[in-house]
């Protein structure tokens, strides 16, 4: 039987999108209910039953006092939701003439009525994208991520070299005004000067200098590369 041809409804498919971003933040891959009711403004009692709930269907594992996390046939059904999510802003983006800051929400509102078939034709018509327009990889049809190690360009040390990921936020303004500084997915990133306390980034992109706060460069997950000194003149030294 496919999977995806048994509809949880769109409040308990949220909850496992939440619970497999989340997870992948969390150190030992679980998260606790906290955690959960912060991120989706519900009461704790509210979310310890939906998560008892989607415990007993089998897509949650959780012991009492424990942390959540995903069972094997609830990462598969949040890995195809999830596909399902980036492949429509890939869609939007490309071919409906959306801007990469305005299509989430739209994007999450078709990914819990739209069929694994038509799914599947985006994915053909859309040429098989590796990546969404935010740069996150879009996961394969049973589920699987493909992608490559990153890391926040608030962690990069000054001199390091290194090109854009993928921008890490659901906020529209918020990737807006990303986008309208320079930051869009295989830019080279230049980390100028960081400073002390957690003071203000300065970054080159394409010869201009931008200052950033630590929160802001924390939405940027980066390509690495080995980091790269930079001489007094800003070209790299040999």
């Amino acid at each position: 039987m496919n999977m995806m041809s048994t509809h949880l409804g769109e409040s308990n498919e949220m909850y496992l999108i939440t619970v497999l971003k989340l997870s992948r933040k969390a150190e030992n891959g679980e998260v606790t209910v906290s955690r959960l009711a912060e991120e989706t403004g519900h009461s704790m009692s509210t979310v310890s039953e939906k998560v008892r709930k989607l415990t007993e269907k089998g897509y949650l594992e959780h012991e009492w006092r424990e942390g959540v996390s995903l069972s094997r046939k609830g990462h598969l059904y949040a890995g195809r939701l999830l596909r399902k999510r980036r492949l429509i802003e890939t869609f939007l983006v490309r071919m409906a003439g959306y801007s990469i800051y305005d299509v989430h929400d739209e994007a999450c509102r078709l990914e819990h009525v739209i069929s694994d078939r038509l799914t599947d034709a985006l994915d053909r018509m859309l040429d098989y994208p590796e990546v969404d327009p935010h740069g996150h990889p879009i996961p394969t049809h049973e589920g699987k991520c493909r992608g490559v190690e990153t890391v926040a360009l608030s962690e990069l040390d000054s001199g390091v070299i290194a090109r854009v990921a993928a921008l890490c936020s659901e906020d529209a303004e918020r990737l807006k005004y990303m986008h309208e500084l320079g930051f869009e997915p295989e830019r080279q990133v230049v980390v100028r000067e960081k400073a002390p306390f957690d003071g203000p980034i300065t970054v080159d992109i394409e010869g201009h200098n931008i200052v950033i706060s630590p929160a802001l460069a924390s939405c940027v997950q980066m390509k690495t590369r080995e980091p790269v000194l930079l001489g007094r003149n800003g070209t790299e030294n040999r």
